[in-house]
């Protein structure tokens, strides 16, 4: 088990986030594993980004069809307020275009967005 965020995460607090860690590529099983963790609450969100249990959701969803989702965002180390956020999704390995479809409607908002045969990305700001 883990002792703190930054080792969940595989990361830490650098200069360019002086509060804050900035993670990249986070599995789905790490992002549940945050949550149950209490890193982060099911309902936590940035701006215009789905909660972090819609991001779970869909991350299960790509698995139940052959895909990877990964996350991107940022995480404060303080665990009396869970506040890790999503910002960006990317999935790899979609076969699909239908699934395609799905992914534009699950981040409507975003944006930035990219729809390609090799990878499926958005971000909020």
């Amino acid at each position: 088990m883990a002792e703190n965020i930054e080792e969940l995460l595989g990361t830490t607090i650098t200069e360019y986030t002086p509060n804050a860690i900035k993670f990249s590529g986070l599995s789905l099983e790490t992002l549940q594993q945050i949550l149950q963790e209490g890193y982060t609450t099911p309902t936590a969100s940035f701006n215009a980004t789905p909660t972090v249990s819609s991001f779970i959701e869909f991350g299960q969803k790509c698995q139940k069809i052959g895909a990877t989702a990964t996350f991107d965002g940022i995480a404060f180390t303080d665990k009396q307020t869970p506040n890790l956020v999503v910002d960006a999704i990317t999935v790899i390995g979609v076969k699909d275009l239908d699934f395609a479809g799905e992914f534009v409607q699950f981040v409507r908002g975003c944006d930035e967005i990219e729809v390609n045969s090799q990878k499926l990305y958005a971000w909020w700001d």
